[in-house]
């Protein structure tokens, strides 16, 4: 005779419809309704997760799933707004052109410079040929550098030139060239910094043309 080796939360019978968990190690969820998984803020979450984890998170009103070692969002197949993003002329000198910004949060740059179309006035430039994308880069006199007193609280920036700046009273570690810092405020003297994110570097200066980028598509 053979025993019947299932649990269920059934109480009135072993047959009867619950959550269950089988002699194969499957835990079936047997109804025809919907199930409510774990939810809270961002606050609420544990700390400790583990890989297969999965909740709602109230204050940014997506599912969230632990996967391959980090907190994912969990993704749906609505259409997504192709961005166009308007960098101005070129000038001849400057060769660096963003940053790149997607309006999406956690990807606010392309995967590779392949996934976006950049154009200069109405031709199409190719990467590597004529662009690539650079993350963060700290070159001195090739574009979208701020001067330490035009500098914006609250703004991620990397260090491209110290000058007479002391970046540590405007919340940087240091004052090295390609530190990382968030101002907490305009500074003073002849340091700069650049707002960090990926950027357009182009091989060779473009001409007083309109320089344009659209990406996006790679969601």
């Amino acid at each position: 005779m053979r025993f019947l080796k299932r649990q269920t939360t059934n109480q009135d019978a072993v047959e009867g419809k619950g959550i269950i968990y089988d002699v194969n190690g499957q835990i079936v969820l047997d109804s025809t309704d919907m199930m409510l998984v774990p939810k809270g803020t961002t606050a609420d979450a544990t700390t400790s997760y583990t890989e297969g984890h999965i909740r709602y998170n109230t204050d940014t009103n997506e599912f969230e799933c632990y996967q391959n070692g980090s907190l994912r969002k969990m993704r749906f197949k609505e259409p997504t707004t192709i961005v166009q993003q308007n960098f101005g002329n070129g000038d001849a000198v400057i060769t660096l052109f963003g940053p790149l910004d997607s309006g999406d949060t956690d990807y606010q740059a392309p995967l590779a410079a392949q996934n976006v179309l950049v154009f200069a006035d109405n031709v199409i430039q190719l990467t590597p040929t004529n662009y690539t994308m650079v993350q963060n880069p700290t070159s001195v006199g090739t574009g979208q550098e701020v001067t330490a007193g035009a500098f914006v609280v609250s703004t991620e920036y990397i260090i491209t030139a110290t000058g007479t700046t002391d970046f540590t009273l405007i919340g940087a570690a240091d004052s090295n060239l390609g530190t990382v810092f968030t101002a907490t405020g305009a500074g003073t003297g002849t340091g700069t910094a650049r707002p960090t994110g990926y950027y357009l570097l182009f091989s060779s200066p473009p001409p007083a043309l309109p320089v344009v980028a659209i990406h996006n598509f790679d969601k």
